[in-house]
């Protein structure tokens, strides 16, 4: 008796070419994200609550200026579609993360290089890491940004408890990295970090003579910490060109305090 056809391989070669075309197409997208960046209007708007709080923060900071502070967490951004504002306010500064302990950020370069042709003040920052050497971390910042006159101050990112070390042995790393960083740029760096970090580390052990960036997202009138200079109020801001949420910060005192801040 002759053999019955089977159709299970035309079946098998449709189900196979459609896993090959599948594969393609998420190729060629992942390809071009990594070339171009997340698309912009994928950009989720900013909630009502976020709305207000951003009212309510340049209605009471009259003179207040608005910036942003970004890491690789934010990924590729789409600079040609960048816009320098928010709700109609001009943003005046970028911060870049640009080490962490003895590691560099991987996008840091890349953002750094963009704001090359762009009219914007622009930082960068150390996040410090409590359990690793002061001094290593210290000479990993210096290794890896170049200030020029018009770029922001050294910034220091403390944010973090140590587990292996007492908070006294956490002040004094704290302060040797301050102390190289100042020797080597000589300006005196600025410190960000939370408002209960600060009370409960930094107040008192001589930290207030240095420009205090404090981060509080609460719905508060101000931070605790009253000689603030700039205010980290949200990190659920939205600007078109960059996908992922933003920190939106306030700087208070107007172009004079900018100024101040700014290396020489």
């Amino acid at each position: 008796m002759p053999k019955k056809k089977s159709r299970s391989a035309p079946l098998g070669l449709i189900f196979l070419g459609a896993i090959l075309i599948c594969a393609a197409i998420f190729f060629i997208y992942t390809t071009w994200i990594q070339l171009h960046g997340k698309p912009s209007y994928i950009n989720k708007p900013i909630s009502e609550q976020e709305e207000l709080k951003f009212d309510y923060v340049f209605k009471t900071q009259t003179n207040g200026i608005l910036g942003i502070d970004i890491s690789h967490y934010q990924g590729k951004i789409n600079w040609d579609e960048i816009e320098l504002k928010i709700k109609d306010r001009p943003i005046e500064f970028f911060i870049f993360r640009a080490t962490m302990g003895d590691d560099q950020d991987e996008l840091f370069q890349e953002y750094w290089k963009a704001l090359d042709t762009m009219n914007i003040r622009r930082g960068a920052y150390h996040y410090y890491r409590p359990n690793q050497n002061s001094s290593i971390q210290a000479e990993n910042f210096i290794k890896s940004v170049r200030l020029k006159p018009g770029d922001f101050r050294p910034i220091l990112d403390i944010e973090r408890h140590s587990t292996i070390q007492s908070k006294d042995r956490l002040r004094e790393g704290i302060q040797n990295w301050l102390n190289i960083v100042e020797a080597y740029y000589g300006v005196k760096p600025i410190i960000y970090t939370c408002d209960r970090f600060n009370t409960d580390v930094l107040v008192g052990h001589g930290f207030e003579d240095y420009p205090l960036w404090v981060a509080n997202y609460n719905p508060i009138r101000e931070p605790k910490s009253d000689y603030w200079v700039i205010w980290q109020f949200s990190e659920k801001g939205r600007m078109k060109g960059i996908y992922e949420s933003i920190d939106l910060n306030v700087l208070r005192g107007g172009p004079k305090t900018l100024e101040a801040l700014l290396i020489e």
